[in-house]
């Protein structure tokens, strides 16, 4: 039977070199991957065979270039050739270390990102296409990191050199690649996986998604326009199509957010289809989905919508279902999950085909630390399960301060183990004996992952109720608090050097972003105006986000440590409650 055949191949692969090979050989001339450039049109494929075959040769070019276990990052416009790339350095034994596409304009976020992920990785190459290398080039000497860089154009290499490869000498414990989550530019945290832990948790993915047509037939063809750089792209883009021996459409990610169509058009057009997204694609699509558009479309074949990446909203799963239920699609469809770069990807999700569980939970108790029942004539808070807790992993809610099990209304430090979690992080012994080896008093001999998300687990169903870290994810993209405050002293010489904290305040719809920021102006409604008007103006050019509400005060209003650090809780606290003091 084709599922029991795909989980014992499964069980004899030790390396992501050792899976694209195997699929390689098996089906040379399966086009696996193609590219819609501009969402609808093919633009570009790529065969397992010539997968294989450019990675083949990349990985001589870079075995040339570096020694194995150096890194590499990938630097890539949307398109296929980062899949090449990204194999070529696991076929070399070079460590690849995915970033964002660097553009012609120096001095923005991504690119301070970028030398901020290049130092932390000490990584001595960089690969990209030829015309993407040609737009940065005259600025990578512009910083210290950068220009350092051995730079590599991997579309230029020579397919023949394949034929002078070796397999490297690697292991299922070998370092496959680092990710890094996006967001942060001061202190970048590459998370260590090995192949063992990827392969692993592709085969946790390829088990939730299990469907009864799995005997009878391939797994559906899926449509992704996630950047690959972002764990979520990289595994259903790249390695979840491999492994689970289905095809996938690529498609940028700037086509979708200026022509959310295209995304569900592209669904449309295959009949049977799969599709991840963030809760903001679904919630884009069915706010900005033309009546006209959506007549065009046939859903009826979507048969797995994952929701992940960030908070999994009821109102926007209502507002989808509601949206394109008269064009086919299925509520059952949709699979909420829950997962993070430190474990791989998933930690929770599914089962397919019976649609998300919505619990209605008092609001009084959720402040309290309680998931409790709503009174049916109070109203409360809707709370989406991101699904299962598969069996190979044990995921725990914890008391934070002694690590013992919560109760099952009381929300917890959500905690993991098992051989998806990641190795550490890189360059980084301090915060990966933080969040990688807590030991918990009732299982003294392994080693959990702090994910620092709070949550409860009811019925082997993992609800997820907040983020105890400082990240911010916004409209599908993490943020750093410190990033956005960066970007605010920036914006006028009133907030210059004075103090000012971001936060994500959640109002029950979505996360939406605050800012409460000094200032040195008098409180003269015009000049307030110019400052918060600056504020946003700001944040929205440089990080892409829209700031609900700015609220200036006086200096020294906002609480801070002794050294100095500005008190994020505390502000947070401050605002919930409508108490802040000084303000302008």
């Amino acid at each position: 039977m084709r599922a029991k055949h795909q989980e014992a191949t499964a069980v004899a692969l030790s390396t992501l070199v050792d899976l694209c090979r195997a699929r390689a050989a098996a089906e040379p001339d399966r086009r696996s991957f193609v590219f819609l450039a501009d969402g609808v049109a093919e633009s570009d494929s790529l065969t397992l065979a010539e997968l294989d075959r450019k990675a083949r040769a990349i990985a001589v070019v870079l075995r040339a270039a570096a020694a194995p276990g150096a890194r590499a990052l990938l630097s890539y416009p949307p398109g296929l050739d980062f899949h090449a790339a990204f194999f070529g350095c696991l076929y070399a034994g070079v460590i690849p270390v995915p970033v964002a596409a660097l553009d012609g304009t120096r001095g923005n976020l991504k690119w301070t990102r970028v030398d901020s992920i290049a130092a932390n990785s000490r990584s001595t190459l960089l690969l990209s296409t030829a015309d993407g290398l040609a737009r940065v080039h005259p600025l990578l000497k512009q910083t210290e990191v950068l220009a350092g860089l051995t730079v590599i154009a991997t579309d230029e290499v020579d397919a023949g050199a394949a034929e002078e490869w070796t397999p490297p000498e690697i292991t299922a414990d070998t370092v496959a690649y680092l990710q890094y989550s996006s967001g942060s530019t001061g202190e970048p945290k590459g998370v260590v996986l090995t192949h063992a832990n990827v392969l692993h948790n592709l085969s946790l993915i390829h088990d939730n998604l299990r469907r009864p047509a799995d005997e009878d037939m391939p797994r559906p063809t899926a449509v992704t326009w996630l950047p690959l750089n972002y764990n979520l792209g990289l595994i259903s883009g790249v390695l979840e199509p491999l492994f689970g021996r289905h095809d996938v459409r690529v498609m940028p990610a700037p086509v979708f957010v200026q022509r959310p169509f295209t995304w569900l058009r592209a669904i449309s057009d295959l009949g049977r289809a799969d599709s991840v997204a963030p809760n903001f694609g679904y919630e884009f699509c069915a706010r900005r989905v033309t009546d006209a558009q959506r007549r065009t479309l046939d859903l009826g074949g979507w048969e797995m919508a994952l929701v992940g990446g960030e908070p999994v909203r009821a109102g926007t799963l209502d507002r989808f279902c509601a949206a394109f239920a008269p064009v086919g699609f299925r509520r059952e469809s949709l699979f909420p999950a829950y997962g993070l770069a430190e474990s791989t990807l998933m930690v929770s999700g599914g089962p397919i085909g019976r649609g998300p569980v919505v619990l209605q939970v008092d609001r009084a108790g959720l402040a309290a630390g309680r998931v409790r029942p709503a009174d049916p004539e109070g109203g409360g808070r809707p709370l989406v399960s991101c699904g299962q807790i598969h069996p190979a992993l044990t995921v725990l809610a914890v008391h934070p301060s002694t690590g013992k099990p919560c109760g099952a209304e009381e929300i917890g430090e959500i905690v993991v183990s098992g051989p998806s979690v990641g190795a550490g992080y890189w360059n980084a012994p301090a915060a990966t004996a933080d969040a990688f080896a807590a030991r918990l008093p009732d299982h003294p001999d392994r080693q959990f992952l702090r994910t620092g998300d709070l949550g409860v687990i009811r019925d082997g169903q993992l609800f997820v109720t907040g983020r105890a870290k400082e990240l911010l994810i916004i409209a599908g993209a993490n943020h750093y608090p410190h990033d956005i405050e960066a970007t605010v002293q920036a914006s006028h010489p009133a907030a210059g050097e004075l103090r000012c904290c971001a936060l994500s305040v959640d109002d029950g719809e979505r996360e939406r972003l605050v800012v409460l920021a000094e200032a040195a102006v008098p409180a003269q409604e015009a000049v307030l105006r110019e400052v918060q008007r600056s504020i946003r103006r700001a944040v929205n050019a440089e990080h892409g986000l829209q700031v609900h509400e700015v609220i200036l005060v006086r200096p020294g209003s906002l609480p801070f440590t002794t050294s100095g650090k500005i008190q994020r809780r505390q502000c947070q606290e401050r605002y919930a409650a409508g108490e802040i003091p000084g303000r302008l």
